[in-house]
């Protein structure tokens, strides 16, 4: 056994079981066509068969010695095949010699075949010599090529045996190799997913967690027992629609990289992620799964925010100076006109002058002081259409003196966000004053609230002269409008407040079209 490796001995000892199996079937089929062709020989071989298989059959399962089984294996059914041969000296009997030989290159052992073929090459010279009259019609010398015939096939049965043999070690080798490099592989993957501090999670397309990180058990707070073969409800309600959409890209096998979304832990905080998203595929090019590997940015988003505030504050000298050039011109007009008062009587009309520029400075000032002090933001459900309705009312007056007036168009009801009622009021009333401020008497302005992808959305158009492409791109910035007297700070502390909310504002807008403001505010109840 020492000449046969391990992997080798594996192979003879099924090979054993196998053939101890197929002498039975053999010794069985013979047993019953000699009852019923001559019972006397049945009653002979009975007995003989019997003990020698019941012995290959112990070997065979005990696995003790599976080589001396194998060779004992082959040597018991030559010895049957002999026992036959000496009470039943026929052809056909004569001709299973080869199919003795045939069994023994089951075991693609070279040695065995040849154990097997120096058997038949003794087993036919014996008979051959010993029983001429079943060879009455066969020459002497014929016994030569009957000899050479069973060397050529014993040596073919080696050669081949060996090419086999060693084509399946060649196979286990590189099989051993490739087991290897995946164990490697798969071993490095687990090791940097493990230690990784993102937070990894790979789902099935319907959403059943596959594989999870350390990583994301820290950071969400769920064990591996709540998160097992269930959708993982990671996702809070108002972000759903979006993320199917996310999805819906990687389904059709796009990759997604550094989405940014809201998350929700096991208990219930709401948190900001950077979200890169991979479809993973079968080997026929399907996507079996979606891996996440989801990053922290709370922090960073608080850093951004201190950066913001910091260069807010930076800017303030920049805007201090704005405000002292825009109020200079009303404070020398007011000078001019006190310096006339002391000369002699003012009339209304130039008292009137007066009062437009003390409001024209006060509005500065008021604009200046609400982007430069941080108001404190209370966040509450709210729902956006009543919000809407209530600002109309107050807004409706104001357009009537300029002769204009607003169409309320409600495309959905019940549209529930979470945000501070004051200011989105703030936000809604500047964006219709300026549409006021930028239309004719006699036009309109339509106002609407619908559903977007998630989001609730107002929008804002007027039938003014419309704004040019290179000044969308400044609307927002300190000082910069078409109006006479605007400052542009109303826009700007605008599109702070919707920043605040997680919401965006976009502006549409073509020379002599009028221009629409876009208000989009992530929606609680999107599912309705």
């Amino acid at each position: 056994m020492n000449d046969y490796r391990s992997e080798q001995i594996d192979v003879i000892k099924g090979r054993n079981h196998l053939l101890y199996k197929v002498l039975w079937g053999f010794f069985i089929v013979d047993l019953l066509i000699d009852f019923w062709v001559d019972p006397e020989i049945a009653l002979f071989m009975l007995p003989l068969g019997a003990v020698v298989f019941s012995i290959v059959t112990y070997l065979s399962i005990s696995n003790r010695h599976p080589v001396f089984t194998m060779y004992f294996t082959v040597s018991s059914f030559y010895f049957f095949l002999f026992c036959l041969l000496w009470v039943q000296p026929i052809m056909v009997n004569y001709l299973y010699i080869w199919f003795c030989f045939m069994l023994s290159t089951i075991y693609h052992q070279y040695r065995v075949i040849v154990y097997a073929g120096l058997l038949s090459i003794a087993m036919s010279s014996y008979f051959f010599l010993a029983d001429r009259e079943l060879f009455a019609n066969v020459e002497d010398y014929d016994l030569i090529f009957i000899i050479l015939f069973f060397v050529f096939v014993t040596l073919f049965f080696s050669l081949s045996s060996q090419f086999t043999e060693s084509l399946r070690l060649n196979s286990e080798k590189r099989e051993k190799q490739t087991a290897s490099k995946l164990t490697e592989t798969r071993e490095y993957f687990h090791s940097i997913i493990s230690q990784t501090a993102d937070a990894i999670l790979v789902q099935s397309q319907k959403g059943v967690v596959m594989t999870v990180n350390r990583a994301f058990f820290e950071l969400y707070g769920w064990n591996e027992e709540e998160m097992k073969n269930i959708p993982f409800q990671h996702i809070p309600a108002t972000q759903k629609m979006v993320f199917n959409e996310v999805l819906s890209k990687i389904v059709k096998g796009e990759a997604v990289s550094g989405y940014e979304m809201v998350n929700q832990k096991k208990s219930g905080e709401l948190f900001p992620v950077s979200v890169t998203f991979s479809p993973i595929r079968n080997g026929d090019g399907s996507i079996r799964a979606i891996a996440g590997i989801y990053r922290d940015i709370t922090e960073a988003k608080r850093t951004e925010e201190l950066i913001i505030q910091s260069e807010k504050l930076s800017v303030i000298g920049q805007l201090a100076a704005g405000v002292a050039h825009e109020i200079r011109n009303p404070l020398a007009i007011l000078s001019g006109f006190v310096q006339f008062m002391r000369e002699e009587k003012i009339s209304e009309e130039y008292t009137g002058i007066m009062l437009t520029e003390i409001n024209r400075m006060n509005q500065i000032l008021e604009e200046y002081m609400q982007l430069a002090k941080a108001k404190p933001f209370t966040a509450s459900e709210l729902d956006l259409t009543a919000l809407v309705k209530e600002t109309l009312v107050l807004m409706e007056a104001f357009a009537s003196l300029s002769n204009i007036s607003i169409h309320y168009t409600m495309q959905a009801d019940n549209c529930m966000i979470k945000g501070d009622a004051n200011s989105l009021k703030q936000v809604l009333i500047n964006l219709i004053k300026n549409a006021v401020e930028a239309s004719e008497q006699g036009s309109k302005i339509e106002v609407s609230v619908k559903r977007t992808s998630g989001y609730a959305t107002i929008e804002v158009k007027d039938e003014g002269q419309g704004l040019a492409h290179e000044d969308l791109k400044r609307l927002g910035e300190p000082f910069f409008t078409k109006k006479e007297t605007g400052t542009g700070l109303g826009l700007m502390v605008s599109f702070k407040i919707i920043e605040l909310h997680q919401g965006e504002i976009t502006v549409t807008s073509e020379p002599n079209t009028g221009t629409i403001f876009s208000v989009m505010l992530p929606e609680l109840n999107n599912n309705k």
